[in-house]
């Protein structure tokens, strides 16, 4: 097992000694499930410093994937359900829950907690330096796409639609098992790419007197949008959100596309549509179904609405995947 493989799910694999079979251009390894059939990790190393995975289990017994190294490393996830708990010593811990989240190897120890009984479903990119070092080779030389970048991005740069977007790429080429490992290069690149191109340039915002938000004003813009967060689907309304952060309408507005340069209605409706395109994935459910719980009563508007965010329409995302 070489340096790279003991942070990937390679070295989890082999700390619990876990069943694990080829899988396409790749691997998978099974988790002991408290459900009928075991869950999954599916990975794909389609380069020397490069690991995507789809995971899709229910621990029968609490899971801890520990990692410590000195190689330079961001790791984004993106988790459809479940509750990954990422904690370094003399750190709170952090819970990743539906979103997009990125780990920068700060050098020092830290692990991933998988809890018992959780079903947990999410897309893995481990990228290493030396990935992003070779393809700079061929890219400007000033593209914001390195280790030392991604130490300066924020939610508001990485969990969008489309980074979500090509995710959802990623995700469904490791687990249909059906691509080319170039393909998953050109993917990833593509993935920092676009997370590159949402990164603003927040200097020459705040130069705006109109644009600056006040420390205290902003802790409460959190607040709001942690409110939202917690059920996008039913999100709470203009009025409890006034409330709840004791700001007018107009200044909540406003300081909430000043600190997220997105309007809060449009945020609202952005977030609804990657829950969609995640529900999208869930066969049983009907796109009529998946409409209505995203609070759209004629399926045609609702297609209307995903495909504004998305770029394309709810049959066509499915159509695409083989769902």
């Amino acid at each position: 097992m070489d340096q790279y493989q003991k942070i990937s799910f390679d070295a989890l694999s082999k700390a619990y000694q876990l069943n694990n079979r080829p899988y396409g251009y790749g691997t998978i390894t099974y988790i002991p499930s408290i459900e009928e059939i075991d869950g999954w990790i599916a990975q794909m190393r389609p380069s020397n410093g490069l690991f995507v995975s789809s995971a899709w289990f229910t621990p029968d017994e609490t899971i801890v994937h520990s990692i410590e190294s000195t190689i330079d490393f961001m790791w984004i996830i993106n988790v459809d359900c479940g509750n990954i708990i990422y904690s370094q010593q003399g750190k709170p811990s952090i819970h990743f829950t539906s979103g997009t989240h990125i780990i920068i190897n700060s050098k020092k120890k830290f692990r991933f907690t998988f809890p018992v009984g959780i079903h947990t479903c999410f897309t893995s990119v481990l990228i290493f330096d030396e990935f992003i070092q070779d393809i700079l080779k061929n890219l400007e030389k000033n593209t914001p796409i390195r280790i030392e970048d991604a130490e300066n991005w924020t939610q508001q740069h990485y969990d969008t639609p489309n980074v979500l977007l090509i995710l959802e790429q990623i995700r469904w080429g490791v687990r249909n098992a059906d691509m080319p490992l170039l393909a998953y290069e050109g993917m990833v690149i593509h993935l920092l790419s676009a997370i590159a191109r949402n990164y603003p340039n927040i200097a020459s915002r705040r130069e705006n007197r109109r644009n600056y938000v006040t420390w205290e004003n902003e802790q409460k813009i959190f607040q709001a949008k942690k409110a939202l967060d917690e059920n996008i689907l039913q999100p709470k309304s203009l009025k409890e959100l006034c409330k709840l952060t004791e700001m007018s309408e107009s200044m909540l507005r406003l300081s909430f596309k000043n600190v997220y340069q997105i309007t809060l209605s449009k945020y609202i409706r952005s977030e609804i549509m990657k829950k969609a395109m995640l529900l999208l994935s869930s066969d049983h459910l009907s796109i009529r179904d998946i409409a209505e719980q995203c609070g759209y009563k004629n399926p045609a508007k609702f297609a209307a609405a995903f495909k504004e965010i998305h770029g394309i329409t709810p049959s066509e995302f499915r159509k695409a995947f083989n769902l």
